[in-house]
């Protein structure tokens, strides 16, 4: 956790509110009771406020490193793409070339698998 200036300031009015407390608790002085109860919780919220700054800078860092490698990222997923298309579109013109009259019966026979779903009878 980065400290910065609200959780420092908190901590010491949190910690100057306790003692405060503790004075007017001794002394059974209910004003300087109750300022060290005001003083303790704005010491608190001052460190909530700065533990909340330091979590959105870290989220703000964060986003940027994200913006800043997405166009490498799409730019791998792109290449990646490109090569499994390629790939695979010389395994199908090798299976083409080395078995034509098999891709042909293969082609042949599910265009009248299709022609024969799309027809609607199946009696």
């Amino acid at each position: 956790m980065t400290i910065n200036k609200e959780t420092i300031e908190g901590g010491f009015n949190e910690v100057g509110g306790k003692v405060e407390g503790a004075i007017g608790d001794a002394f059974g002085d209910s004003k300087t009771q109750a300022e060290g109860t005001i003083h303790e919780l704005k010491g608190k919220a001052e460190q909530a406020y700065g533990k909340a700054k330091d979590v959105y800078g870290k989220a703000t860092e964060r986003a940027k490193e994200w913006a800043d490698h997405a166009p490498e990222t799409v730019r791998e997923a792109r290449e990646r793409a490109q090569r499994l298309a390629d790939e695979s579109s010389a395994k199908v013109r090798q299976t083409v070339q080395d078995q034509p009259v098999a891709v042909l019966a293969g082609g042949i026979a599910l265009g009248f698998v299709v022609g024969w779903l799309l027809s609607g009878r199946r009696d």
